[in-house]
């Protein structure tokens, strides 16, 4: 079968009420069999159904397009030309295969559909079990509409990945294979079970308890074992020393930009709140109260945590004053961290035109006032770090992460003798094992230092 370049596409003794469009991908011709962006979907070749008012043969002349309301049924995979449909081996993932959708990536491939026809939805499986809308829209809220949307992607990709390589969507090895590919490009272990939680939800399927899953990610631990406690790729230290100094001291002299720098930083590590939890503290009564010694938030009751429990809606957060009664220079230096101090001023200087209930709101442009996200408050903690190491001379490091703060606040914390109780109520933990495997870091302990010292000390003869 070849390609026609000045009359319509149909076989020769067969099908001869029948339009064979091509998905012309890729070429800029004027020339290509699918004028219809729609029906260019994965290199299909797709055959109209005939109108049923059609009674027999008739003969379509050169140029001529013929339409169907009854949509277009999918051609056999035998007339398919490059057809795999045969071979259901392991698919090799060579970089110049055109358009192959790569597992997991976060990105879908330019010419690759988002919403490909015939991908079910969440909503349409609830709705096939016959629950009402009304059910439906509750189920549908068990999980954030991030999350939703993220699973949905999944989905998309996984349904995607299955047609470019002929693998059945309601199969565990197609799975397996779906995962086996993503972490073939180097996708981290929660990534992949983040994939394995969307596609349990679409194929309606425990796959976390399969035992094939299981054994999958038991050797990917084998494979890529965890190193254990990872040391701070900022100091949180230097940080503190250059937030009392200049521009950020004093408070009433310095710019809106760097008091509200400084305030976002020290509530942050003071809390050990995520980004988004920062991003709903409200002033509003009664979730803003000021005490003489501590300002005490909670979170909009609007906003969902992401574990959405009564212990973690519940939780306040208590921003403690520090040195607020100074007797020397040194404490007077430490006065200037006192995060009630900074909360304070901040609420005063952004009266004048705030247009949001939100604690942080933006200082300047054309939204002034109105609520920060937390894709600005996350840069704005970005910012401040890189600022201090840049006001001391210092390289600034790379990958810095708006989340590290709950990691270095918590783990600064437990040094200096926090219990894992406190630890936990702070950062809404409901296990201290959370912090041990996922947020500590190597702060190295004075007495590992001690040690250390002691060693060389050899350097003076006895």
């Amino acid at each position: 079968m070849g390609v026609s370049g000045d009359r319509s596409l149909r076989f020769q003794g067969e099908h001869k009420n029948t339009l064979v469009f091509l998905s012309g991908q890729g070429r800029g011709s004027k020339r290509d069999r699918c004028p219809i962006p729609e029906l260019a979907i994965r290199d299909l070749l797709r055959l109209p159904t005939p109108s049923s008012s059609t009674t027999g043969p008739e003969k379509i002349s050169a140029g001529e397009h013929l339409t169907y309301p009854c949509g277009t049924p999918l051609a056999q995979e035998g007339l398919v030309f490059g057809s795999q449909a045969t071979d259901h081996r392991t698919p090799s993932f060579s970089s110049s295969s055109r358009g192959s959708p790569l597992a997991g990536s976060s990105t879908v491939p330019s010419g690759t559909q988002m919403e490909p026809r015939g991908v079910v939805t969440e909503e349409s499986l609830l709705r096939s079990k016959g629950f009402s809308d009304k059910l439906t829209a509750t189920l549908l809220d068990s999980r954030k509409k991030e999350t939703r949307s993220i699973y949905r992607k999944v989905w998309i990709r996984f349904n995607t990945w299955c047609q470019e390589f002929s693998f059945p969507t309601q199969s565990h090895k197609s799975v397996l294979e779906f995962l086996q590919c993503g972490a073939d490009k180097g996708l981290s272990v929660s990534t992949l079970k983040g994939q394995v939680s969307a596609l349990s939800v679409f194929l309606e399927s425990p796959l976390a308890s399969n035992p094939w899953v299981i054994r999958f990610f038991r050797a990917l631990s084998r494979q890529k074992p965890s190193q254990g406690p990872s040391f701070p790729k900022w100091d949180l230290s230097l940080v503190l020393q250059v937030l009392t100094g200049l521009p950020f001291e004093p408070l009433d002299k310095c710019s809106l930009k760097d008091l509200t720098f400084k305030t976002v930083f020290l509530v942050a590590v003071t809390t050990a709140r995520r980004v988004s939890e920062l991003e709903a503290l409200s002033i509003r009564p009664p979730f803003c109260v000021i005490f003489p010694d501590r300002v005490v938030f909670k979170t909009d009751p609007a906003f969902l945590p992401k574990v959405a429990s009564k212990f973690h809606r519940s939780q306040e957060v208590v921003l403690p004053s520090f040195c607020s009664n100074p007797s020397g220079e040194r404490e007077f230096k430490f006065s200037t961290l006192d995060v009630r101090r900074c909360i304070l001023q901040y609420l005063e200087l952004t009266r004048a035109f705030r247009k949001s209930d939100s604690l942080f709101v933006l200082f300047s442009g054309t939204r002034k006032g109105q609520k920060a996200s937390r894709r600005t408050i996350a840069r704005w903690l970005r910012l401040v770090i890189g600022q201090a190491y840049s006001l001391s001379g210092r390289e600034v490091p790379t990958g810095i992460k708006a989340h590290s703060t709950r990691a270095v606040a918590t783990s600064q914390a437990e040094r200096a003798g926090a219990t894992p109780d406190q630890i936990c109520k702070a950062a809404t933990w409901s296990s201290y094992a959370t912090f041990i495997k996922h947020y500590r870091v190597d702060l190295v302990s004075a007495g590992e230092q001690a040690f250390g010292r002691k060693v060389l000390q050899a350097v003076v003869p006895p």
